[in-house]
């Protein structure tokens, strides 16, 4: 059951909230916990007992988490201030413990249902290489929606309970119900425990207002999803599929209409998300804030699936750099290479792991695994040449608040952001090489690759629609609440429009293939 499918949003949505809306607020969190187990049950069938054991796990653990931190509490002011530090750094130890086996039961399940199957093909490889033939089967495994998500949302809900910055739930069903949450559970944000709990546990009375920008904000991502994703959809997979039959044009068209698609799934799915929760008065983290007006690749990142990126930033790559073998790591490479290269080095190195983990997270590849360092590549290369590039050109912190040096740093982010969607994209790394070798031969013997010319003047005016919101907003302006401002009949007539251009523009019927929302593959 989709976000954007006909039973989601008119039978399971409505239901959901009119049972939300009618039933006392006690017991409202029982509807939001029904809606989402039955949902999950009709995306994921029996595999829902991975959900459930993971959250029963998670549960336990931020339990005795919370119950050693109380006895810690109790016990320790008492005793001297000798006794009181090894008590201290006992708690602490038995505490860190239960995070890491937590965390490596469920990162195993992780690892089992998504990895196995690639870890066991390189395994393969390498075995064939030698002259016994030894082979392993390859499992089949069947990898449960969102598995990705509820399981780092689990971790971070130990990592939080064990620094003190939550506590934890009382029932399981509570945290049962953070996991499962529906509107998060498929293609995220990962949201925090601390920060939607009071939401999904003491709901807020409906709200006109919450209501109607909930609502908004699903239409506007169901006008994305439809109207350019699933439009541009088509032109990619044709390319993509069949690289060998293009010319260069078609590839970069190609490359142009999937960053195209992504961007307006990935972002409009989260519209939609967002709003259904915003209906029930939950507020879930924004993932996207014009990635596309970025001037650097860090900066792109922070604003392209923010809340994977902050995930990573808090709980791999900062607890990786402060850990004792890399504070080691710094002091050897101190007396090997000298401070400013001790200082960076661990740093980098933090960074290498984490950009591995981005790129292992969207897939279980070495297509991914090569993503990831694209990227750490270009990070790493705009800091190291930051000295030279100052050497050489003394007025370039001048320059860099110039409005023609901005729109270039966006014009050079936005090419290797693309370029990054090609490899992303690709059938393999073979592939994405063989494409752009493509780039030499320019010419194209038609653009007009299953799609006619009406879809692509829907596809330029759409993405100049979605420039222009993009760019208001990064302007400051809330064109949700200026549109709140004017007079009845001045909204309704653009929710109707916003309606009507779903019904008469939006990819579908018979003679479109419909796509599967991207991101919850992941």
């Amino acid at each position: 059951m989709a976000y954007n499918s006909f039973p989601y949003l008119c039978i399971f949505l409505p239901l959901c909230w009119l049972a939300w809306a009618l039933l006392p607020q006690r017991y409202r969190p029982v509807a939001l916990l029904g809606g989402s187990l039955v949902f999950y049950w009709l995306m994921a069938g029996t595999y829902t007992v991975w959900l459930l054991l993971a959250a029963a796990l998670t549960w336990a653990l931020g339990l005795w988490l919370g119950r050693l931190q109380d006895l810690q509490a109790a016990t320790t002011p008492a005793l001297d201030p000798g006794a009181r530090k090894a008590a201290k750094k006992s708690f602490t130890a038995l505490q860190k413990s239960l995070v890491a086996g937590g965390s490596v039961a469920l990162l195993g399940l992780l690892v089992w249902l998504k990895y196995l199957p690639f870890l066991v093909r390189t395994a393969n490889s390498l075995l064939a290489r030698l002259p016994m033939g030894w082979q392993i089967a390859t499992p089949t495994l069947v990898q449960p929606v969102g598995l990705s998500f509820f399981t780092l949302m689990a971790i971070s809900y130990l990592v939080d309970v064990r620094r003190g910055t939550t506590r934890p739930a009382v029932h399981y069903w509570q945290v049962l119900l953070y996991l499962s949450f529906w509107p998060h559970v498929v293609e995220g944000p990962f949201d925090r425990w601390g920060q939607i709990s009071p939401a999904l546990l003491d709901p807020p009375k409906p709200d006109y207002r919450a209501f109607t920008f909930g609502v908004q904000r699903i239409l506007w991502g169901m006008m994305k999803k439809l109207i350019l994703a699933d439009r541009a959809n088509m032109y990619v997979k044709a390319v993509f599929d069949d690289w060998t039959q293009y010319s260069g044009a078609a590839v970069v068209v190609g490359t142009l209409l999937y960053t195209l698609q992504l961007y307006a799934e990935f972002s409009g799915c989260m519209d939609m998300v967002v709003g259904a929760a915003e209906c029930f008065g939950v507020p879930l983290a924004e993932n996207f804030r014009q990635p596309f007006f970025s001037r650097s690749i860090g900066e792109f990142w922070r604003r392209w699936h923010i809340t994977l990126g902050a995930w990573l930033r808090e709980y791999l790559f900062q607890p990786v750099i402060v850990s004792k073998p890399m504070l080691r790591f710094g002091k050897w490479c101190n007396t090997r290479f000298g401070v400013a290269l001790g200082r960076s080095l661990p740093v980098w190195a933090g960074l290498l792991l984490t950009w591995l983990a981005i790129g292992l997270w969207h897939g279980a590849g070495w297509l991914y695994v090569v993503y990831g360092l694209y990227y750490f590549f270009l990070q790493w290369l705009g800091q190291a040449a930051e000295p030279t590039l100052l050497r050489l050109l003394p007025r370039l912190p001048q320059w860099r608040e110039h409005r023609l040096y901005r729109l270039w740093q966006v014009a050079r982010t936005f090419v290797l952001v693309n370029l990054g969607m090609l490899l992303f994209r690709a059938n393999g790394t073979r592939a994405a090489l063989e494409m752009l070798a493509s780039l030499r031969r320019p010419y194209a013997d038609s653009l007009l690759i299953k799609l006619d010319i009406r879809d692509l003047w829907v596809l330029a005016v759409g993405a100049l629609v979605l420039l222009a919101v993009d760019l208001l907003h990064e302007r400051g302006v809330s064109i949700r609440a200026t549109l709140a401002a004017r007079p009845l009949p001045l909204r309704w007539a653009v929710y109707c429009g916003g309606m009507l251009a779903v019904m008469i523009f939006g990819a579908y019927g018979d003679n479109y293939d419909p796509a599967a929302f991207i991101y919850a593959q992941f």
